[in-house]
């Protein structure tokens, strides 16, 4: 689908970036995406449960509540937040270069400013940003990490009891850094025949850019996926373009690593014993579907390691991903 190429297209060439959103808009159900948030990715949204930070009583909480025992996490470092401006830009994966324009650097005025792109493979992706975001970060890795890995357990419950459909401990994120944009255009090239070209028009006004107005046609954008941001005048800062965060999953030691004919305890086996610590193996139970996401994958991978009952991952982790183990799991 449209947007696992998205997030997979761009994971290879901007891994630094995070998680890249196909659909960044809150939806309504929550003001924005922010560091301390825990949730899911579904299609290419992120689906808010609850903020670690934030005391259970919080407003943001009325709709999904928290887990049992909730308790705010309290860091060793009162201002523990990172900001900093993501310039307009024009994210493009490794097969997607810009034929003419671009979004680089974008002035307000009346003019419109025009980019047109192409793709050399059959699949690439493009995240244009016409107006800067808003990044923030935490610098408190080290306490966000130990808190997903105390309370992965409960969260997972948590979410599985919400009925949201959260098969996998792994889907649990939880949120360190993001950034927010007043609006950008997301586009998949999923059929290209190597020469696929797509032009994308924008004009933004005031000097606050929250004056923003995509101005292209469906002759422009023909052959692609196309998820448009909003246009309008004074824009919130809401769209969340890319995510970074935690994942951890637990390796669960339930079956032995030779098949049996039948059930039954092993010949080696006396009556009543219990099977040795360590003849068991770790296994993983494949998801459903034939995806599965960059981090996923390191994920089963780590489970090889001898010993290892837990694996923790964090978005920025693929940068250290050689490109063609990267190419190969993406």
């Amino acid at each position: 689908m449209e947007y696992d190429i998205f997030r997979n297209e761009l994971a290879m060439k901007h891994p630094a970036y995070g998680h890249a959103l196909w659909v960044p808009s809150p939806g309504g159900l929550y003001p924005a995406v922010e560091v301390g948030d825990v949730g899911f990715v579904r299609e290419g949204k992120f689906h808010r449960l609850f903020n670690v930070l934030l005391p259970e009583d919080h407003s943001s909480h009325s709709n999904f509540g928290v887990p049992e025992h909730h308790k705010p996490l309290e860091l060793k470092v009162p201002r523990h937040i990172y900001s900093a401006i993501l310039s307009p830009n024009d994210f493009c994966s490794r097969e997607v270069t810009v034929v003419s324009g671009g979004f680089g650097i974008l002035a307000a005025g009346p003019e419109p400013v025009q980019v047109t792109f192409s793709c050399s493979r059959k699949q690439g992706a493009i995240l244009s940003l016409p107006v800067p975001a808003q990044r923030e970060e935490t610098v408190a890795r080290g306490d966000f990490a130990k808190c997903i890995l105390k309370n992965i357990d409960v969260w997972f419950a948590f979410a599985r009891e919400l009925g949201l459909g959260v098969a996998r401990m792994e889907d649990i994120i939880l949120v360190t850094g993001r950034d927010l944009a007043r609006s950008s255009t997301n586009v998949v090239f999923s059929e290209s025949q190597g020469s696929e070209q797509v032009s994308l028009a924008v004009r933004v006004g005031s000097l606050f850019h929250d004056n923003v107005e995509w101005l292209f046609s469906r002759e422009d954008v023909q052959g692609v996926a196309l998820n448009c941001g909003p246009s309008g005048q004074h824009l919130p800062q809401d769209q969340c373009i890319f995510i970074r965060g935690f994942r951890v999953t637990r390796f669960l030691k339930i079956l032995p690593p030779r098949l049996r004919g039948a059930a039954g305890p092993s010949p080696s086996q006396g009556p009543g014993e219990d099977e040795p610590e360590s003849d068991k193996q770790l296994i993983s139970i494949p998801p459903d579907t034939e995806y599965q996401d960059p981090l996923h994958t390191l994920l089963d991978y780590l489970r090889t390691a001898p010993d290892n009952d837990m694996a923790l991952v964090h978005d920025g982790d693929l940068r250290y991903i050689d490109v063609a183990v990267c190419l190969f799991i993406c």
